[in-house]
């Protein structure tokens, strides 16, 4: 026999194969500590430890479109191809989301920086790989698994226009995750790609509890410094009624800001029209979405 038939005969079968890893990344994520199981452990995250999660999710989100692009110009296998494109237009969807949602919180990336763990996770690690089943093996079984793992810790401890936000990515991380699994059913039939696969999916578990890990060392900074740093905080509609100051709304799909002092003519609107008042069918004149996918802006 010759030893690629060997090693062919040796396989498990794929499908029994990624069953089984998820199982030993699910048995090793129940002993881990709470700030390695979700990011900021499982207390409410308060203004700026918000912000500083979305704004480590945003930075994800942009170096995930950036090194899956890359991916693509060498991923012969056209079926992973076609879902590879899906998946780097899906991340510059959620940069953009997680943008607008910064922006309608008063912040932006400007002056941001990665700590160095998440650098050598994402940047690095997450970027290289030999083949396409390495790539997908460390990002798309792993790296979103945990994702999807940490949106599901953060849910109830976040505001509801956070948690608005997150409703619409985690359908996405959930098509990547499928994506990554359909590699492995159809391409790890090997002993070497199994063996492959299975290396680069628990070193990827490795990086992400060390970048969770210094996601709360940053917090702990953060928290440090809360006393001197209120200037994080949005002000409530009522405070900006009573300073004098007109409330705005922001579109977290397009960043287009509804003033209430301008109103909508162009659609009807009159100016000083409460966003409250706007008709429930009014939808954004850039983007088209509906009320629903608005925020209070701080101002």
């Amino acid at each position: 026999m010759s030893t690629a038939a060997a090693s062919q005969q040796s396989a498990e079968d794929p499908k029994a194969f990624y069953d089984g890893l998820v199982k030993a990344l699910e048995k090793q994520r129940d002993h881990l500590s709470e700030a390695e199981q979700s990011f900021g452990g499982y207390e409410p995250l308060d203004q700026a430890e918000l912000i500083e999660w979305l704004k480590f999710q945003c930075w994800y989100e942009q170096e995930a479109a950036g090194f899956i692009g890359s991916w693509l110009k060498d991923t012969p296998e056209s079926d992973v191809f076609v879902g590879l494109c899906q998946q780097v237009a899906d991340e510059g969807k959620h940069y953009k989301l997680i943008l607008s949602h910064l922006k309608s919180l008063g912040t932006s990336m400007e002056g941001w920086t990665p700590e160095p763990e998440w650098v050598a996770w994402v940047s690095e690690f997450y970027a290289n790989g030999e083949d396409t089943l390495e790539r997908v093996a460390a990002h798309n079984i792993t790296g979103e698994l945990g994702a999807v793992n940490a949106f599901d810790g953060l849910l109830p401890r976040i505001p509801d226009s956070t948690r608005a936000v997150l409703d619409k990515i985690i359908p996405d991380e959930k098509f990547h995750i499928s994506l990554g699994r359909m590699a492995v059913h159809r391409y790890a039939t090997t002993q070497d790609r199994q063996d492959r696969v299975r290396e680069r999916v628990m070193k990827a578990f490795e990086l992400e509890q060390k970048g969770r890990l210094a996601f709360e060392r940053r917090l702990e900074t953060i928290r440090s410094q809360a006393a001197a740093n209120d200037a994080t905080s949005a002000p409530s509609p009522e405070s900006n009624q009573e300073q004098g100051k007109t409330p705005q709304w922001v579109c977290q799909v397009c960043g287009w800001i509804y003033d209430e002092n301008v109103g909508d003519p162009d659609s009807g609107i009159a100016p000083g029209t409460p966003f409250e008042d706007i008709p429930d069918d009014w939808v954004c004149p850039e983007c088209l979405v509906t009320k629903d996918d608005f925020v209070l802006l701080s101002v």
